[in-house]
């Protein structure tokens, strides 16, 4: 398909052929006449040039910003990492691991907001497994099982509350896995924490600002929204597995929390109760 120069040129080189130009003689009437004709051809196709650079999200850079909304860029650790050795569970190369930031790692914007993991386990090496969520009084908001899937890979675990997480309130979440059948097995487990934020008055407008959305990841991710930037992310990965854009995008965010390793991993979808 021509470009759109090219087709310019075209149409302008085929008027002048047409009014006799070719000979290197102009009356006066006809000069006028192709002016008229290069003005209405380019106002034809300058708009259209410019619409196509004002939707191509080709310049987008997913990046997230360790610092919070506030400014604060430290806080208390999370155990994303469970141990490959300890317990009752299986030695694996990479352990069971939260896909959260060290430092600062929860905030969302959903009532009901979705975690995911990797797995390194198959199902027959795990006997059961359990999540809790937990409210800033310990009391339990949340508390199921799992199923293990049959191959090791990257999960989403929605949650599935009474109710919608209160806004600024702040939540402890236990993933964990037993691989004995023993009441007094010892679990593999990951923990961190996790707050709903309010829709401010200026992330509503970024984020209508966005007109893709990979446009709205990234404002969740600059804005260190990790929770729903990750899973807005996995989502379109999920529906697009083998789009280069969205594999660049998945692993330059993995990495600026120090989860390169899990770049590669197949995502394949939601834990089911």
């Amino acid at each position: 398909m021509l470009n759109t120069y090219t087709q310019y040129k075209i149409i302008i080189t085929t008027l002048r052929q047409l009014l006799g130009t070719s000979t290197g003689v102009l009356g006066t009437s006809t000069s006028v006449l192709i002016s008229f004709l290069t003005l209405i051809v380019m106002l034809y196709f300058l708009p259209v040039k410019a619409q196509t650079n004002q939707v191509d999200s080709g310049n987008i850079r997913i990046h997230f910003n360790t610092n919070e909304p506030d400014g604060s860029s430290q806080g208390r650790p999370s155990g994303r990492k469970g141990t490959g050795s300890r317990g009752d569970c299986p030695n694996v190369e990479m352990p069971l691991t939260a896909l959260v930031p060290i430092y600062n790692s929860r905030l969302a914007i959903e009532e009901n907001p979705t975690l995911w993991f990797y797995i390194p386990f198959q199902s027959h090496q795990v006997s059961s497994s359990e999540f809790s969520l937990q409210d800033e009084t310990k009391n339990d908001v949340m508390r199921t099982t799992f199923n293990i899937p049959s191959q090791p890979g990257i999960f989403g675990l929605k949650l599935k509350t009474a109710k919608p997480l209160e806004i600024n309130k702040t939540y402890q979440w236990y993933f964990k896995l037993y691989c004995q059948t023993s009441k007094s097995s010892i679990p593999i487990f990951v923990s961190g924490s996790l707050r709903r934020m309010p829709l401010s008055s200026g992330l509503e407008k970024q984020l209508k600002a966005a007109t893709t959305p990979r446009g709205k990841i990234a404002v969740y991710a600059q804005t260190g929204i990790w929770y729903t930037a990750l899973n807005e992310l996995a989502a379109l990965r999920i529906a697009e597995p083998r789009n280069p854009t969205l594999q660049q995008d998945w692993t330059n965010l993995l990495t600026d929390v120090n989860l390169k390793d899990l770049a590669n991993k197949p995502i394949v979808g939601e834990l089911k109760n």
